[in-house]
């Protein structure tokens, strides 16, 4: 018959759970959030404090080898029950953490200084590791839809055969006519000591696996998140190699992850973007902040997309920037409906020149540039002679012509840095920038005049229309736009009264 010294065995015993709980500690230390690790390792802790009390018996007092000592294993187990329950994201159990406990360290105190009776104190401890590993068991196994599920059955299974045995120890306990004979050398004492060291080892596995499951399925979860992701992502090292691109990069750009790996992001620059919008960025990351921008970039191909992104530093648990994580979205479509919507509240429908708004703006500009170079601007306020009579009498349709085809040809009779808006029915401005003299702006005029006498054919039928322009100079006639654009009105208004289709200055 195999029978075991009882203090050897309660020697093991201690080393197992030191074991259990050192591995317990650095499995806390090695997390990053709270998912009741922490309460595992001081659960452990507690059933180590216990087993060195016990295997001290003789050695220190029997309060504390005794009593003390079994309720640490109680509420080693409770702990690694609130553990479980906040692993598994299940509110605690707070009646039963203090109840059990409370209950099972009195029972003890009684039951050896009161009532000495060592079968009942190990049928009380017994019971109390039965409620804790069955509601284990229940927690572990109630959640049907967990990703670590797989991993839960052996950490149940570990503090299901632990409660089991423990209920079977205690009706024993309870049952037998000889007082404190599970205490005795012998081979049932033996496997009951044997069992347990197994037990207290298997714990520290079986958890580590569960957490190391419940990582692998976050991590999975994760990784095909960032695969199936429509946005656009890039991790790079800190010096910004690419290591990493999702298979949205490589539809939206064109480039393979052989083809960028190891390679600059700035393999998509266009050109289009500023050398400080680059600068600020790296200096926001460097600072371990997240930049937010706007990117012009160039695909593979050559195409021009714009994207806005989203990069972030990747801290470790020290605080040390390992990576860069960005995120992208394509805003091309975006930019292009703003550039349509811009260009419409701005261009006149028709002819597609400024409007008066854009004009202005152009004109206020304008001004303060010949201001700083000391050169001069000419406006000239353009309207048509008789068009009224042309809708009244041909159509609007060709009203429209006509103004389409005035449009056209006051545009090519200036140059391209000056402006030909349509500022009304029939009246255009022309911003004559950086003139020379008042001559200049005669030749100009009398050009325009030219142009826009030349017959316009519509449906063979030729109309013919004259115009009149007011001329206003800067910094002659005033400094002030407003003033500017009313002065060319008068004088357009001048040459309206003197005979039409010419021009005057102010």
């Amino acid at each position: 018959m195999l029978e075991l010294d009882i203090r050897t065995l309660l020697v093991v015993t201690t080393l197992a759970s030191i074991g259990s709980a050192i591995a317990l500690v650095f499995l806390w230390l090695s997390q990053t959030r709270h998912n009741g690790a922490g309460f595992w390792a001081i659960g452990m802790s507690c059933i180590s404090m216990a087993s060195i009390l016990i295997s001290g018996q003789g050695i220190f007092p029997d309060f504390l080898s005794f009593v003390i000592a079994n309720s640490f294993y109680v509420f080693g187990f409770v702990f690694i029950l609130h553990g479980i329950r906040i692993f598994a994201d299940r509110p605690p159990l707070l009646f039963l953490n203090f109840s059990v406990p409370l209950i099972t360290a009195v029972l003890f105190y009684y039951f050896y200084f009161i009532d000495k009776n060592i079968n009942i104190r190990i049928a009380t401890l017994s019971t109390a590791f039965m409620i804790t590993c069955l509601t284990i068991v229940i927690t572990l196994l109630s959640n049907k839809k967990a990703p670590w599920r797989s991993a839960g059955f052996s950490v149940a299974a570990v503090f299901g055969l632990f409660g089991l045995f423990h209920g079977t120890r205690g009706v024993i306990a309870l049952i037998s006519p000889f007082d404190s004979f599970l205490m005795y050398p012998s081979m049932s004492t033996s496997f009951v000591f044997l069992a347990g060291i197994f037990i207290l080892g298997a714990i520290p596995i079986t958890l580590i696996l569960l957490t190391y499951a419940a990582l692998e399925a976050e991590l999975r979860i994760t990784s095909l998140a960032v695969n199936q992701s429509a946005s656009s992502i890039i991790i790079t090292d800190t010096n910004g190699a690419i290591e990493f691109v999702n298979p949205a990069f490589t539809e939206k750009t064109g480039y393979l992850l052989d083809d960028v790996i190891g390679k600059n992001p700035r393999v998509l620059h266009s050109g289009e973007t500023l050398p400080e919008k680059y600068d600020t960025l790296w200096s926001t990351l460097a600072e371990g902040n997240t930049w937010r921008g706007e990117f012009h970039n160039r695909k593979k191909n050559g195409e021009l997309f714009w994207e806005i992104a989203s990069i972030a530093p990747v801290k470790q648990r020290n605080g040390i920037i390992s990576h860069y994580v960005a995120v992208k979205e394509d805003i091309t479509a975006l930019k292009n409906a703003e550039e349509r919507i811009l260009h419409m509240a701005n261009h006149d429908v028709l002819t597609g020149l400024p409007t008066r708004r854009l004009a202005m703006d152009r004109l206020m500009s304008a001004l303060a540039i010949a201001k700083r170079k000391e050169t001069k601007i000419a406006v000239l306020f353009v309207d048509i002679d008789g068009f009224k009579k042309i809708n009244d009498s041909i159509g609007h349709d060709a009203g429209d012509y006509v103004l389409k085809e005035t449009a056209t040809r006051l545009s090519t009779s200036v140059r391209a840095v000056d402006t030909v808006a349509r500022v009304g029915g029939d009246e255009f401005w022309i911003l004559l920038t950086n003139i020379p003299d008042k001559d200049c702006v005669i030749v100009i005029a009398e050009k325009i005049l030219s142009a826009v006498a030349k017959p316009y054919t519509l449906d063979h039928d030729e109309i013919c229309i004259g115009i009149s322009i007011g001329i206003a100079l800067y910094p002659d006639n005033s400094v002030n736009p407003k003033e500017l654009v009313h002065l060319a009105d008068q004088a357009m208004y001048k040459i309206k009264r003197q005979g039409k289709n010419n021009y005057a200055f102010v």
